[in-house]
């Protein structure tokens, strides 16, 4: 069982498609043992540069030339290189650093970084032939450059993680064009002719496409439905986009004069990235049992990409299945819920990160491994997810947090009730589901046999205070501020609870963690030995917010599994 484990956990990846000027392929794999750029010429795929590090993004320019976007040992300090061939410049090392777009030409490159001040992404400009970057417009906040075209450079500017708006930056000026009133997403532009599309939610519960005329500023709706869109691209035409269908992705083609659409014949999974040229939809797909791949489809899909299995049996994982309970207060909580290939030897409740995100039937190595081991993994989508609308996303904000708290203590016995459980189940995740780990553990302390929490937060205050500046502001609008809420966020922390921590714990952290700093795993573990109890602390030196290194995630997530099953069989 072991080394089906270990079979599981070493699979690769492929994600992040993009078509190169000459019809090639680009994309982004761990094949290497961390994610690097790969190009697939006429069926022979190369790696593109053998880079010391993490590359985390990229683009292609009309002439080749390629702007990466790397990191070092998880630290998410992304700096951004240009290679044309074997010469490769470094564009800007300092800060954290977003990669944009290139001009038409090629000859420049925008994007936004933190490089002279650690709370603002600035507009900046770099020219490939003088090798200068030069500040082009100061900007507050979280911005992207999404597109540069004869029209000029398009970037969304965020104002919460759920507020956002697309400003038009052309000869020194910038003109607001998606202006709105109340919270709204307004990103992901693109200009063809004089019609701007782009994803948006203003006056609507769901993320759809609408089409602005930049003469005149009047926009609606293109693609409006009661479920998120997630990506689009637009060419000629035609348009292609995803949909959110409860978790897994639907791909869909449309005609656009005519509005008539097509939905293609997909693998099921989550579309990770997608790209449509000349009528050909280019997109990574992310899934259960078959991996995280690269497709094409035109008329007919097929897989670009074959990435390292090991030997691992992942079709043999069955598709999870869509439930539904009832939380403490009569909110009906959807949660997907996967079931091992043979017979169950026990529960593990996955808890997603975010808390802006959704458990989806997406490929992830933890889970994938915990199932081939014979455990049902259940993964509740409690309030505050994503793809439920705009108004369920906002019901664990600040003081409603408890209820989301509660929603995990109610999924643990529903379980029970339902007899998936029929033991104490353990408790797993990272990130924010690290945070609720911890708060599920400490205020419904008899329902579990164990936790794993991993990058998670103990206490919210020095979680802000300590987070990376640009961030600060975007989580208080989750969390709550430390000027107005201080009591309540020390209240909402594990710190306040911890006595009542009873089951035994692992604790995993990336020493380089710039949004949840190590301090959070350091006190949390301090905490618990003082009064105690059992927990086990791994602190990774060369990983960030999460394992991005395979052999690091070979070796911690077996260490997770076999924690699991020997406290499982205690409790």
């Amino acid at each position: 069982m072991e080394w089906l484990v270990k079979r599981a956990l070493s699979i690769r990846s492929a994600t992040s498609p993009r078509f190169g000027p000459r019809g090639e392929v680009y994309y982004l794999s761990d094949v290497t043992g961390q994610m690097q750029l790969w190009v697939n010429r006429g069926g022979v795929h190369d790696v593109v540069l053998p880079w010391d590090g993490r590359v985390g993004d990229y683009r292609v320019a009309p002439d080749g030339a390629l702007a990466l976007a790397a990191d070092q040992n998880g630290d998410e300090k992304w700096r951004i290189y240009i290679a044309v061939g074997n010469d490769v410049v470094p564009v800007s090392t300092e800060g954290v650093n977003s990669l944009g777009a290139f001009s038409p030409d090629g000859r420049r490159l925008a994007f936004t970084s933190t490089r002279d001040d650690p709370q603002n992404f600035h507009l900046y400009i770099y020219d490939r032939e003088s090798g200068e970057t030069k500040l082009a417009l100061q900007l507050a906040g979280i911005n992207v450059v999404e597109e540069w075209n004869e029209a000029g450079i398009f970037i969304t500017h965020y104002e919460t993680n759920f507020d956002s708006t697309i400003l038009w930056y052309k000869d020194g000026e910038v003109r607001e064009l998606t202006k709105h009133e109340g919270e709204a997403l307004n990103y992901s532009p693109r200009l063809v002719g004089e019609r701007l599309y782009f994803l948006t939610n203003m006056a609507w519960e769901y993320v759809g496409v609408a089409a602005m005329n930049l003469s005149t500023g009047e926009w609606k709706y293109v693609v409006q439905l009661d479920r998120d869109v997630e990506h689009f691209d637009v060419d000629g035409g035609y348009m292609a986009f995803t949909l959110n269908e409860g978790g897994a992705s639907g791909l869909y083609l449309m005609h656009i004069p005519s509005a008539l659409t097509h939905r293609a014949a997909i693998p099921t999974g989550v579309i990770t990235a997608l790209q449509y040229r000349g009528g050909k939809a280019l997109f990574s797909l992310s899934s259960i049992n078959k991996g995280h791949e690269v497709y094409l489809y035109q008329g007919a899909v097929r897989q670009i990409t074959s990435s390292p299995k090991y030997g691992t049996p992942l079709d043999a994982i069955p598709e999870p299945r869509i439930v539904q309970y009832q939380s403490h207060d009569g909110l009906k909580i959807y949660a997907n819920i996967y079931n091992p290939p043979g017979e169950a030897r026990g529960v593990v409740v996955y808890l997603h990160g975010g808390p802006e995100s959704q458990d989806r039937p997406e490929f992830k190595p933890l889970v994938a491994a915990l199932l081939l081991a014979g455990y049902v993994v259940a993964a509740p989508n409690y309030r505050g997810s994503t793809g439920f609308g705009k108004t369920f996303v906002h019901l664990d904000d600040v003081e409603k947090r408890w209820d989301a708290i509660k929603d995990v203590e109610a999924f643990a016995k529903w379980l029970q009730s339902e007899g998936i459980a029929k033991e104490k189940p353990c408790v797993l995740g990272g990130s924010y589901g690290g945070y609720l780990t911890l708060m599920a553990l400490a205020t419904a302390p008899d329902l579990w046999a164990c936790g794993v929490e991993m990058v998670g937060i103990f206490n919210l205050v020095t979680f802000l205070e300590k987070t990376a500046p640009w961030r600060r502001k975007y989580r208080e609008a989750e969390y709550g501020s430390l000027e107005k809420h201080r009591d309540l966020l020390l209240q909402l922390s594990p710190i306040t609870h911890a006595e009542k921590i009873k089951a035994p714990l692992m604790v995993i952290h990336g020493a380089n963690d710039i949004r949840v700093p190590v301090y959070e795993a350091e006190q949390l573990v301090q905490r618990l030995r003082e009064l105690g109890r059992e927990v086990k602390l791994v602190i990774l030196p060369d990983e960030g917010h999460g394992i991005a290194k395979v052999e690091n995630r070979v070796r911690i997530y077996t260490e997770v599994i076999r924690f699991i099953g020997e406290n499982l069989r205690r409790g």
